[in-house]
């Protein structure tokens, strides 16, 4: 098992974090989840995306997962730091 720990700051649209191939959990947070939005397609809306809470929330990728990249939307006008934490498998 290994533990992938960061943080991304989200201006406008930009990549957040990738999710490897296979089993593993993925926890995201944001202090000031209220403008930020995650999702893995590059046409990233308020509509169509994971809305980030301020509270830790996890999801899991199964086993048959080939990994994604995560892109962030933040709709605020300054800067915002999405926290995450992803949990491999072995």
């Amino acid at each position: 098992m290994a533990l992938i720990m960061g943080q991304a700051a989200i201006a406008g649209t930009a990549t957040a974090f990738t999710i490897p191939p296979g089993g593993c959990s993925i926890t995201v947070y944001s202090a000031a989840a209220t403008t930020l939005y995650l999702g893995t397609s590059k046409v990233l809306t308020a509509s169509n995306g994971y809305a980030v809470s301020t509270y830790p929330t996890t999801f899991c990728a199964y086993n048959s997962s080939a990994g994604a990249t995560v892109y962030g939307l933040n709709t605020a006008a300054t800067t915002l730091a999405v926290n995450y934490i992803v949990s491999t498998e072995s």
